[in-house]
């Protein structure tokens, strides 16, 4: 059975959605980082962090960053 070159390949199609999941957690950790409550050099040192460790760094500020308080609700 010949392939059809207008298919994409499996590992195409995995690396694409894993580059889009890559992008989607770093989207999601910057806003995270502009709205978390840090000074502004803090933040730009967890920009650097994220940006020159693409993967580890965004796990590493989801894991460490500021927790919201409670708004009362129980």
């Amino acid at each position: 059975m010949s392939e059809n070159p207008l298919l994409p390949a499996a590992y195409d199609i995995v690396w694409s959605g894993v580059v889009l999941l890559m992008i989607a957690l770093l989207v999601w950790t910057l806003i995270s980082i502009a709205r978390s409550g840090m000074e502004a050099p803090a933040k730009l040192a967890w920009v650097i962090i994220v940006f020159l460790l693409p993967l580890i760094g965004p796990i590493c500020w989801l894991a460490a960053r500021p927790k919201k308080e409670n708004s009362g609700l129980s």
